[in-house]
């Protein structure tokens, strides 16, 4: 019996079984919001979970799991959104945007998405692919001259997505963040070169959504936040989502404070809205703010191929190449994870032709996923850093929907 299902079995499955569904009270020091429907909610509601194919109990037990979770101090705040098939079957906050000044988690909330942002500048670059404008196994240096040299020379586009250019995580160079723009930041990370030959490992690292950022700047000519905005999330209605934060924004009252862990269940505020969020430039690895909502569009677009309401982001072919296990092809037995192209993939496809289950976590502690054979999304967005709750999420997610 796994922790998520130990922590709850004294929080209510008698009531499960008797066939409660009404919401449970809020337990004291522990508030949540009631599940009825939001006002301007931009997705319509589902009558009842079976209306989409999908039990009550299933739904009931999830949103148990993750408050029983927050009872127990192992998250401050959190808010969960499931949709099925474009309707929403749950959607609620628990526990606390700031709890020393005592203000409760409210839905639609603006959180710190943190590398929930990566797939984002991966949509970006994959546009300037689909129009002609980079090919994906062209060296980067055709666009960044810093990466001309050493073994810089060798990275190509394709290593950028999918995280094998040879870069690491905290390998930037000396000055790298105090440089005043992304460009010349990464222009530093180019000419000092990768830790490990391109192309050689799957190595997770923000530098190459990072250079990849660079690249966007500098074959679109404008800033790669400014690329974001008009070509995805304007089109994709996404008007909660926010390249830059001030105190004096007009949401900034809807950003809940974040929370690191000392000793699991002990949690210190590192960062309230009152601050602001200082960097000199915007970073395409994690510097998004956004809302549970908005997520679902992206997730939504990418799930259905590219194709929106008004349009399209990418060509189908392109979704599919991008959400493909890198590594076909090589002498390695299939795999249930791994990397694609600026999205985890947490499930295979169930049949050929099939979408895989995809996502990405934040180091916030954040995590937003699309199981397509289902047409389900599910986002979990929270003030507390990285714990052990996201991945328990993914993995009841994907038990609940049967992936």
């Amino acid at each position: 019996m796994g922790p998520f299902l130990a922590l709850i079995i004294t929080a209510g499955l008698t009531a499960l079984a008797a066939g409660c569904r009404e919401d449970e009270p809020s337990r004291p020091g522990s508030p949540r919001t009631a599940r009825t429907p939001l006002e301007g909610a931009p997705f319509p509601y589902a009558e009842s979970a079976e209306e989409v194919g999908l039990d009550s109990d299933a739904i009931w037990l999830f949103k148990e799991r993750l408050y029983s979770r927050m009872v127990a101090r192992h998250l401050v705040g959190a808010e969960v959104l499931v949709i099925v098939d474009g309707r929403i079957v749950l959607h609620q906050a628990m526990g606390w945007a700031d709890n020393a000044d005592l203000v409760p988690m409210e839905r639609n909330a603006i959180f710190r998405l943190a590398s929930m942002t990566k797939p984002l500048v991966g949509t970006a670059t994959l546009i300037l692919a689909d129009e002609g404008r980079v090919g994906l196994d062209e060296p980067v240096s055709r666009y960044l001259d810093s990466f001309g040299r050493g073994s810089s020379a060798d990275i190509t586009i394709r290593h950028l997505l999918t995280n094998r250019s040879g870069f690491v995580q905290g390998g930037a160079p000396p000055g790298y963040a105090d440089q005043s723009t992304l460009v010349n930041a990464v222009s530093l990370a180019g000419e000092q070169g990768p830790t490990y030959p391109p192309g050689d490992r799957f190595i997770y690292s923000s530098l190459n959504s990072e250079a990849l950022g660079a690249l966007v700047a500098t074959v679109s000519g404008q800033p790669v936040e400014q690329f974001i905005e008009q070509r995805i999330l304007a089109p994709l209605g996404m008007s909660d989502t926010h390249t830059e934060f001030s105190p004096q924004a007009d949401w900034a009252n809807r950003v809940p404070s974040s929370y690191r862990s000392w000793g699991g269940s002990s949690w210190e505020r590192w960062w309230n809205p009152s601050r602001p969020h200082e960097h000199p430039w915007f970073s395409p690895a994690g510097d998004l703010f956004g809302s549970a909502f908005d997520y679902a569009r992206l997730l939504g677009a990418w799930m259905d191929r590219g194709e929106y309401p008004g349009g399209r982001l990418l060509q189908a072919a392109t979704v599919e190449q991008a959400l493909a296990d890198p590594v076909v092809g090589d002498t390695l037995p299939p795999r249930d994870r791994w990397y694609g192209m600026q999205w985890e993939i947490y499930a295979p496809a169930p049949s050929t032709g099939a979408l895989p289950v995809f996502g990405h976590r934040g180091a916030t502690g954040t995590v937003g996923l699309a199981i397509p054979s289902r047409k389900a999304i599910v986002i979990y967005l929270t003030n507390s850093n990285e714990t052990e709750v996201v991945e328990e999420v993914i993995d009841a997610a994907l038990e609940m929907f049967g992936s």
